[in-house]
């Protein structure tokens, strides 16, 4: 029988990456949009990082969800600056909101504002000093306030 590379993992595996991993899809595919400004840019993103992170399945079994959601968010993290991609325009709402926006404070600002993570569970995922992510946060939070939806 030839083999096709495919991986075999038993049930509970299998049960734990749809029930588990995969409830965060939802907040990836917004932390997505957030770095790349694009929906497609950030769907391929998604696909990477679970694509990336199914090789660890057996390692995340006995993890804590917050921990495995911190995992994941960081491993979207380095992707997104693997690929290197932005989107140039959007009908999403929140796209004229977001554009002037540099990559570090969006992302900032939804990870904590948006997924309501604390300071440190975002230095943890972008590996960024709290002076600076806590700047990159307020520079976002002011851009909120003033920011009027037409």
């Amino acid at each position: 029988m030839a083999q096709n590379g495919a991986r075999k993992y038993d049930a509970g595996a299998a049960a734990f990456f749809v029930e588990t991993l995969c409830q965060d899809a939802d907040t990836l595919l917004r932390f997505g949009f957030a770095m790349t400004l694009s929906e497609e840019i950030a769907s391929r993103l998604v696909y990477k990082t679970y694509e990336s992170i199914v090789p660890s399945l057996p390692e995340l079994l006995n993890k804590d969800a917050s921990v495995i959601r911190l995992l994941i968010l960081r491993r979207a993290w380095e992707l997104h600056h693997e690929m290197n991609q932005e989107g140039s325009s959007s009908e999403n709402v929140l796209f004229p909101l977001l554009k002037p926006l540099d990559l570090e404070t969006r992302s900032c600002l939804f990870l904590i504002d948006v997924v309501g993570l604390s300071i440190e569970e975002a230095r943890e995922i972008t590996k960024m000093d709290e002076t600076e992510l806590r700047r990159y946060l307020t520079i976002g939070r002011k851009r909120l306030l003033s920011f009027r939806f037409e």
